[in-house]
């Protein structure tokens, strides 16, 4: 395993949907939020800035790898750059970057991808519909999307409800994503929080009809899994682990109730598993 990564468990643990902590780009919605669930966590923004100190907080909480989301959405949640956060991941072990694609700020989205991938590694895609008010299918993103397939880059959609003002539901229903899915059969698909408030059973039937579609769980109540998802233990290899830190106060609270609803073999693939699988890590040491 390489120094610097946590290990607690008898596997590694990804976290597949995290943001940097750069709250000098977030709106006051944003802000708000965070401190709301978070309490006193925006105050040790200045801290975050050294990627090192959140790689010691991710040890101190049991995460090995970690995603690190942009987030290019003046309008709802504040502008975390690509290249921001591009250059943010590549200071610790265990963070890979997701670019943030805005199809209503790029004359050419592919173009966006294209240059962020010549100046450092991608190893995925951010897009939020919710946040950017667009429909997954725009004919924009078409071009990214087989980009990515041709790579084989993740692209994780926002789906379900925000508590980030200005951001609109309309956008958010899974089954908006099924387009995409048909489009492009090997363009790995993860539908962020299943969604989280509104399309559980819609998120669910996305995974189980596509090969290519994940449910990703940050912003949900592990504890609440069985309820969401009644047929859980089956569907848990379609299903990735995230917490949508610092959208929360503890990940490693988390990761333990995920253990508790699962068995140890679904838990594994939920918490380690099918990341690995997606983020190209199945090598990877412990």
């Amino acid at each position: 395993m390489q120094s610097g990564l946590a290990s607690h468990t008898d596997h590694p643990v990804a976290d597949m949907h995290m943001h940097p902590l750069h709250a000098r780009s977030w709106t006051q919605g944003t802000i708000d939020y965070v401190t709301s669930v978070n309490p006193g966590i925006v105050a040790e923004a200045a801290a975050f800035a050294d990627p090192m100190h959140l790689r010691r907080l991710l040890d101190a909480e049991g995460v090995d790898h970690a995603v690190l989301l942009a987030e290019e959405a003046p309008a709802t949640s504040g502008m975390i750059t690509s290249e921001e956060v591009q250059d943010y991941a590549a200071g610790a072990p265990g963070f890979h970057f997701f670019a943030s694609i805005n199809p209503l700020l790029e004359s050419d989205p592919r173009r966006k991808l294209e240059k962020l991938l010549a100046r450092g590694p991608v190893a995925g895609i951010k897009l939020m519909p919710t946040y950017m008010y667009f429909y997954p299918a725009d004919p924009r993103l078409y071009p990214v999307y087989d980009l990515a397939q041709e790579l084989g880059l993740p692209c994780t959609f926002h789906t379900g409800l925000s508590r980030i003002p200005k951001t609109r539901l309309k956008y958010g229903d899974p089954l908006l994503i099924d387009d995409v899915a048909v489009d492009f059969p090997d363009l790995p698909i993860l539908l962020a929080h299943s969604g989280r408030g509104v399309w559980y059973a819609e998120a669910a039937m996305m995974a189980t009809l596509h090969e290519n579609v994940y449910l990703e769980i940050s912003g949900l109540p592990p504890r609440n899994l069985p309820t969401y998802f009644p047929r859980l233990e089956r569907i848990a290899d379609k299903m990735v682990f995230g917490s949508d830190w610092p959208g929360l106060a503890s990940i490693a609270a988390n990761v333990e109730a995920v253990r508790e609803v699962l068995s140890p073999e679904a838990a594994r693939t939920v918490l380690w598993g099918n990341a690995a699988r997606l983020l190209g890590l199945s090598g990877a040491n412990r």
